[in-house]
């Protein structure tokens, strides 16, 4: 297979780097976390496999081989119970994940093991390699894949199911495919995005029911790999229809610099950021093979700017970050073992992401679009404007947030990006009376009951979160973790603050060039000041975005202001009146 150095390396790299972690008895254990993660050492099984693949260099298929035999040592009884597991899935809850999860990743693997080393399989391995991933997806895939509430693990399971289906036919497996197709489609909006959490699928907090730019991509990918493993036409209407708008909102969330819109997010203490790129190596199967599918360059030039973006965030020992250091951001949950492992899903869209990249060379400015462009999301309630100067993504209604669930800010401009050289328009920071583009004010005294229903619930998960940064070694970060969450989940949410950010229930007005969003002034939960009243208007002329911020009504409101964002141009302002340009 020919496949250029500018993928084939940053692999290599990134699998060195896992492979570097394991012990005298193969294992790959977290630095951090101190536990082998089954279902991360299932996905450096098929990176290595497919640079075997793609390179057909033995020590790679010998990698993958031992890790796969890992993966079999892992499989257990659930108790008295039928279902055969991976161990440790959910039992350990340094591991960070779930049976779902790791048995999805786990079948997966060990099918690709069987499918793809033929002949350079001895019987042993492969009889063992297929007799575990079939004994998972008969006994726990074929119901996970289809019941489990969160789109993504259910998205991840199906792998794993689609796999081992492929191994030999079995008419409940396939079933059990079908179903949970179809269930993914279904739980998918019609504007392309899919719910992190459905309410009715027992979120226990409406922001969990938000979308979410970091699992956006997951579900599409994954469906694809499920119809490509099954034998299904991913260009089938029915599918085609779905997988399609997928994409689409993909698209929609991605800048210019590859970078999605990282405040459009159901779980966002996940990230020390506003932004992240562990997801893109979802991003990069799903856009790359979305382009061979159905051949839309939009598809090509966005699995080739995600695949960039990803590895200008690698070191150069090939550990992956989620960010880039900087002023207020902070470390991420998630261990770079997980990061690292998901680079599989580049692997297996190398040939597609080769010829993506081919069509991007040489490199040029993203081209600009024949006038100022605005699409409007209306179940994520997101619209993106677009003209040959800048990008930017206007948030209007959301489910709800609190310190751990659901998008953080929204009812105006969430993000903006100079298209000519990537230049982040608007400053969010990391405190809500720092945040720029936004009406900040007060109103009444401290409210520690609204700060306790909106926090409170989250202190016992701080505990957990504080556990597994002590096995991690971060004692300071273990002491502090309840500490941060009574700060800014119960302390901050009861200080008097208002914002225009704040806002959850915003009127959306869509115009050919922009978008008018009416909203209240709010406190940190959400709740807004009845009387209070704000207009901004979002417009692309062909010379960037032009903000028009009106305060109709304070509502009683004391220190109203408005933050004008240092990048601003043409600014024109009264006392309650804004007006500027970023470009």
């Amino acid at each position: 297979m020919s496949v250029r150095r500018e993928i084939l390396e940053p692999l290599r790299r990134t699998l060195a780097w896992q492979l570097g972690l394991r012990d005298g008895a193969g294992r790959i254990v977290c630095p951090l976390h101190k536990v082998e993660h089954t279902g991360k050492s299932a996905c450096a099984a098929i990176t290595a496999a497919e640079l075997w693949r793609l390179t057909g260099e033995a020590g790679f298929l010998a990698d993958a081989l031992q890790q796969g035999r890992r993966l079999v040592a892992n499989l257990a009884r659930e108790g008295a119970s039928d279902c055969h597991t991976f161990r440790p899935g959910r039992h350990d809850p340094y591991n960070c994940s779930n049976n779902v999860i790791d048995g999805g990743a786990c079948s997966d693997a060990l099918a690709h093991l069987v499918l793809l080393g033929g002949g350079q399989l001895d019987a042993r391995d492969r009889r063992a390699f297929a007799d575990a991933s079939l004994l998972h997806a008969r006994t726990y895939l074929r119901t996970a894949a289809v019941d489990k509430g969160v789109p993504a693990q259910r998205a991840w399971g199906l792998t794993g199911l689609a796999a081992a289906a492929a191994l030999e036919p079995d008419g409940e497996l396939d079933d059990a495919v079908a179903r949970a197709l179809d269930g993914l489609a279904a739980v998918q909006h019609d504007d392309g995005s899919f719910p992190y959490h459905p309410l009715d699928q027992g979120a226990e907090h409406a922001g969990a029911s938000d979308v979410s730019a970091f699992y956006q991509s997951r579900v599409t990918a994954f469906a694809m790999f499920a119809l490509e493993r099954s034998g299904r036409d991913a260009r089938d209407a029915g599918q085609r229809a779905s997988l399609a708008k997928g994409l689409d909102f993909l698209l929609a969330l991605q800048g210019p610099d590859g970078i999605k819109v990282g405040l459009v997010e159901a779980k966002p203490w996940y990230w020390g950021a506003s932004y992240e790129v562990a997801s893109h190596p979802f991003d990069v199967f799903a856009l790359a093979r979305g382009w061979r599918l159905f051949g839309e360059p939009a598809c090509a030039a966005g699995a080739a700017a995600a695949f960039r973006a990803w590895v200008a965030h690698l070191t150069p020992d090939g550990e992956p970050q989620s960010h880039l250091p900087g002023p207020g951001r902070g470390r991420s949950f998630q261990c770079p073992l997980f990061w690292a492992a998901h680079a599989c899903w580049i692997a297996r869209a190398a040939e597609d992401l080769d010829a993506a990249l081919e069509l991007q060379r040489p490199p040029v400015d993203a081209p600009a679009p024949d006038g100022p462009r605005v699409t409007w999301f209306p179940q994520a309630s997101l619209a993106r404007l677009e003209d040959a100067r800048v990008v930017a993504w206007v948030r209007g209604a959301r489910p709800g947030f609190n310190v751990h669930h659901g998008s953080p800010r929204g009812a105006g401009c969430i993000r903006a990006v100079r298209k000519r050289d990537g230049t982040e328009l608007l400053d969010h920071g990391r405190c809500a009376a720092l945040v720029e583009g936004e009406w900040h004010g007060r109103r009444g005294l401290p409210s520690l009951a609204r700060g306790l229903r909106s926090g409170a619930p989250e202190l016992r998960f701080s505990l957990w979160l504080a556990r597994v940064q002590q096995r991690a070694g971060r004692t300071g970060a273990a002491l502090s973790e309840p500490l941060r969450v009574l700060r800014r989940g119960i302390l901050s949410v009861a200080h008097p603050r208002l914002s225009s950010a704040f806002a959850v229930a915003p009127a959306v007005a869509v115009h050919e060039d922009g978008v008018t969003v009416t909203g209240r002034l709010s406190h940190a939960d959400g709740s807004p000041l009845a009387t209070s009243c704000f207009e901004r208007t979002y417009r692309v002329d062909g010379e960037g975005l032009v903000v028009v911020e009106r305060l109709l009504d304070p509502g009683g409101a004391r220190a109203v202001r408005y933050a004008v964002p240092a990048r601003a141009a043409e600014v024109v302002r009264h006392e309650t009146t804004v007006r500027y340009r970023l470009a």
